[in-house]
């Protein structure tokens, strides 16, 4: 594939600078998820301490793992602002999951869903490979949304996890809009949970929140091989 960075020439005529993301931009990248992912997404209802501004350091610790790896994305305004970024993992069969990352009890309710998104479902064995591509976190400025800039980072990361050496790729999505954009690149829905019925720890604690509801009803795990 071609390097980076590179151009993206909006449909309205803005040019933005795509590049791999890079660990010092870690303070950066917290600061647009917490004002457009965290408080915006399904996240908000499900761990409310994630758009606070005290950020734990376990938290800090996921983000920059992610940036690390050579397949998170950053772009940049024609002003050098920060206005999206595409986290991603590349995972191998001996890492520790999501589960065993955090123990605090306002995050375990999000935990707990995205472990049982997954449970019981071998990807590597499925798709006979050593190492898969897990779309992580993606957010967009709202001032940038409908660009086409979400569905782009999509696919640079498949091409970027296939240079990489991953088999398959798979998300966790927690919101209508994430399935949709995996769904645009060939991702397929193995297992969907409703946030209505979502049993935890003896409650159904999301079946009051209608606004999350009506816009967000289910979770969804998708994957699918990179070929």
């Amino acid at each position: 594939m071609s390097s980076f960075p590179r151009k993206f020439f909006a449909k309205d005529g803005q040019v933005f600078t795509i590049d791999i993301g890079r660990p010092e931009e870690l303070d950066e990248v917290i600061e647009l998820l917490r004002i457009h992912f965290f408080a915006t997404s399904p996240n908000c209802y499900l761990v409310s301490d994630w758009s606070g501004a005290s950020d734990s350091n376990g938290m800090s610790n996921y983000l920059s793992s992610c940036l690390r790896h050579p397949v998170s994305l950053t772009v940049r305004d024609s002003a050098g602002r920060l206005v999206a970024v595409r986290l991603n993992e590349l995972e191998e069969p001996e890492d520790v999951h999501l589960d065993s990352l955090t123990s605090q009890s306002k995050r375990r309710l999000i935990t707990a869903l995205l472990t049982d998104l997954e449970a019981g479902i071998d990807l590597f064995t499925t798709f006979n490979t050593n190492k898969i591509l897990s779309l992580a976190m993606m957010t967009v400025d709202e001032s940038y949304c409908k660009l086409g800039l979400a569905t782009t980072l999509v696919g640079l990361s498949l091409e970027l996890g296939k240079a990489n050496g991953a088999g398959a790729v798979k998300v966790c999505a927690v919101s209508r809009h994430a399935a949709k954009v995996a769904a645009k690149h060939g991702l397929e829905t193995l297992r969907t949970i409703d946030y209505a019925t979502y049993e935890f720890e003896g409650a159904t604690p999301l079946a009051h929140l209608d606004d999350l509801l009506a816009e967000h009803p289910v979770a969804a795990f998708l994957a699918c091989r990179l070929t």
